[in-house]
């Protein structure tokens, strides 16, 4: 049986998610926490790190010393070793695939990096009146990349529970 996020579930992971703001390929407590999520649904196949891209594609990938202190901070934050194994190097990123016969491949992407910003800590700032503000000091999702996730989700879930015929990734 496949798991639907709630309304409240959503809310949930998205304020998880602005809560944990990464740069472009050290996204790795975002893809754990994804990860989490995509293992409750009925899907065909789900694929993790270096499977989901071409490595020789990536630009602007941090060295080192930089995705390390990120894994550091996702793994302080609860991300699953398991996960952070599989996404070593800066191979961040999933991919669901919900197959359901003969039909079109449809594909949604949803960005999950965040930009280098300080988020406000003024009263009248939402996410800081409501404890959901970035824990990643200098980072924040300024682009609702935190909303783009959460809402990928909700429509992988639609298409789970709808007569879609074909393949959604």
């Amino acid at each position: 049986m496949s798991h639907r996020a709630t309304m409240d579930d959503l809310v949930s992971l998205r304020r998880d998610l602005h809560r944990h703001p990464e740069p472009a390929w050290c996204e790795f407590y975002t893809t754990a926490r994804l990860v989490d999520e995509l293992e409750t649904r009925d899907l065909d196949a789900l694929y993790v790190g270096p499977e989901t891209l071409d490595a020789d594609e990536r630009m602007a990938v941090p060295d080192d010393a930089e995705l390390d202190a990120w894994v550091d901070r996702a793994r302080e934050a609860g991300a699953r070793e398991d996960v952070l194994d599989r996404l070593a190097g800066g191979h961040t990123g999933a991919v669901a695939v919900v197959e359901r016969g003969e039909g079109p491949t449809v594909g949604l992407r949803v960005d999950i990096d965040a930009l280098p910003i300080p988020e406000s800590e003024a009263d009248d700032h939402r996410p800081a009146a409501e404890g959901f503000r970035s824990e990643n000091e200098g980072f924040m999702h300024a682009c609702g990349h935190d909303a783009h996730a959460t809402i990928g989700l909700g429509v992988l879930d639609a298409v789970i529970d709808s007569d879609f015929e074909g393949t959604f990734k």
